[in-house]
């Protein structure tokens, strides 16, 4: 038997709580009776201590059964016989309840380490060894950074405490903030690369855009607190939601682009100036990014409708009124156009411009993406007769095979900006708006610009902090 000074004690308890593999089995015996304490970790290597069982020893010796046989029949249900999964009995009073006691557990566990004490409340004593342990894994909060092969996210662990850490230690870290409505700070340990093992928390913080610097404190093992941050609140929001919210990039990459708006000016002047401000509004828009002709090219193309019903054949050809050229020049090109009456009700030359733009569009480098902003009332005509009664293309352009081949050629984008909803689901204005498809008096042109891949989407909000490549990590990634 082992008689140590207090402070010695509560040492050898302190360190058997932060070396034992599986669990910790403590046994106090006093003069009122006997309880069962183990101590275990969870998966993130936190030690939580428990009370297994607890008797008096009146309730043993009145059932009639000897103090012995009682301990020894608890001993082996709640006691490991694993040599490596050391037992710690702490004696404060002797009589023969407690060393039968003592005889049964030294029989079950030979090994155990016997310590005599004294005004001892064991339960009490777990809990402050167990809160004051020192971290066997480390402590990372999560965050995200781009990779720096092909600029995708990934989850990564900033380093906030390493193995060994104390209760009471501080650390900081500075991330930023990408969302309006603050972000999560997620703590964990983590067991293998881009995998957090179970979360140690996740809170909430209504912190601005931009950099912010945090100070993390190491409550007690299985506890981070953030203090000085107003308004933290613990989220619930299921873990494997939080990460799908995240996007594979946190800006797309910028291609230089060259838009084609491509404007019908048959139609009443009150019809064609509500075509020409959309296209205006967008080339407007796009000056205000102050890009170059290297980043932009704009063209403007104005088409009518054909002409039938005359003894010549129809020679009515779209007005290329501006090509390759920049916003301002653009802007000055569509004041030229002017409106024109129909001469056919039903379709318009919109298959001419097709060939046209494809035309011009062979020496046009392989790496500038194009965008066709088609605005007018009807749809090309078709390369020969069918079913609608609706006359062929003069010049026999098939409309459809002339749009496929420049999406292959030239990664074309098209989106329409029509006067009515199409009368059916097979018009070719679904096929013409595969990017966008919208109605003249409903346009969201911030929108449309996107779709169309004329500028990059803003920088996307994440829920987590972010870090750039050129900031120290320090921890598992």
């Amino acid at each position: 038997m082992n008689h140590f000074a207090e402070g010695e004690w509560r040492g050898e308890l302190a360190d058997l709580i932060v070396s034992f593999r599986e669990r910790l089995a403590v046994v106090e015996i006093d003069a009122a009776g006997i309880r069962v304490f183990e101590v275990r970790v969870d998966g993130v290597g936190t030690p939580h201590h428990m009370r297994r069982a607890a008797a008096k020893w009146s309730t043993l010796t009145s059932s009639g059964e000897e103090v012995f046989d009682v301990v020894l029949r608890v001993a082996r249900d709640l006691i490991s016989a694993d040599e490596e999964d050391p037992v710690v009995v702490l004696r404060s009073a002797e009589g023969h309840e407690q060393e039968a006691a003592l005889r049964a557990l030294r029989q079950w566990r030979p090994s155990a380490h016997v310590i005599e004490v004294s005004g001892v409340k064991v339960g009490e004593v777990l809990r402050e060894l167990v809160a004051g342990a020192p971290l066997r894994q480390a402590y990372d909060l999560i965050v995200v950074r781009e990779r720096a092969d092909d600029g995708r996210l990934e989850l990564v662990g900033q380093r906030l405490f390493g193995p060994g850490a104390k209760p009471g230690e501080d650390a900081h870290v500075t991330v930023t903030c990408t969302d309006a409505g603050g972000m999560l700070l997620a703590v964990s340990a983590w067991v293998g690369p881009l995998q957090p093992s179970e979360l140690l928390s996740v809170d909430h913080v209504p912190l601005s855009p931009g950099r912010h610097v945090l100070r993390a404190v190491l409550e007690r093992p299985g506890l981070v607190r953030f203090p000085g941050i107003p308004g933290l609140q613990p989220d619930t929001s299921p873990w494997a939601e939080v990460v799908a919210t995240l996007p594979a990039r946190l800006q797309s990459t910028r291609r230089p682009a060259h838009l084609v708006c491509a404007i019908e000016t048959a139609g009443t002047a009150k019809e064609f100036e509500a075509r020409s401000h959309w296209a205006g509004y967008l080339i407007d828009l796009l000056a205000e990014r102050g890009l170059d002709l290297k980043q932009l090219q704009v063209s403007v193309v104005g088409y009518g409708t054909h002409v039938y019903g005359t003894r010549h054949a129809d020679r009515t050809q779209p007005t290329l009124a501006a090509w390759s050229a920049s916003t301002a020049q653009a802007r000055a090109a569509l004041e030229s156009l002017q409106p024109t009456a129909p001469t056919y009700p039903n379709a318009a030359q919109l298959e001419d411009v097709l060939a046209e733009v494809s035309t011009r569009l062979l020496p046009q480098p392989d790496d500038r993406r194009t965008a066709l902003l088609i605005i007018g009332a009807r749809p090309p005509h078709p390369p020969r007769s069918g079913l609608d009664r609706v006359p062929p293309c003069p010049r026999r352009y098939d409309w459809l095979a002339l749009l496929s081949d420049m999406e292959q050629r030239h990664d074309l984008r098209s989106a329409v900006i029509c006067d009515r909803p199409p009368a059916t689901p097979s018009s070719p204005w679904h096929r013409l708006g595969s990017a966008a498809l919208c109605q003249v008096d409903a346009v969201n042109v911030d929108e449309l610009v996107i779709r169309l891949g004329l500028v990059t989407p803003a920088a996307a909000a994440l829920c987590l902090p972010f870090v750039s490549q050129n900031e120290d990590i320090g921890g598992r990634h």
